[in-house]
C-alpha cells in the first residue's frame, strides 16, 4: 500500500534555525490537529510561521482527498 503524503515548504524565514528547530521537534509524530493546537498556544516567535506552514500542508492534503483526522507529521526539518 502506497503512503500518500502532502508536502509544504517554508523558505526564507528570518529566524535562527536553532529556535525554529526547538518548536519543530515538538511536532514530530503528532497528529495534524494536535500539532495545530500546540502551535496556537506557543508564545515563541517561530510558532506563527510553522502554524501557517502546517495549515498549508493540511490544505494540500485535503486537496488530494486525504482525511484531516488521519493526518500526522512524519517528518519536519
Amino acid at each position: 500500500m502506497e503512503k500518500k503524503q502532502s508536502i509544504a515548504k517554508l523558505n526564507y524565514l528570518k529566524i535562527a534555525p536553532r529556535k525554529v528547530r526547538l518548536i519543530a521537534n515538538l511536532l514530530k509524530k503528532r497528529s495534524a490537529i494536535e500539532a495545530e493546537a500546540e502551535l496556537l498556544y506557543r508564545p515563541q516567535r517561530a510558532a506563527k510561521p510553522l502554524l501557517k506552514l502546517l495549515r498549508s500542508a493540511i490544505s494540500n492534503a485535503i486537496n488530494k482527498d486525504l482525511n484531516k483526522e488521519k493526518l500526522f507529521i512524519s517528518d519536519i526539518r
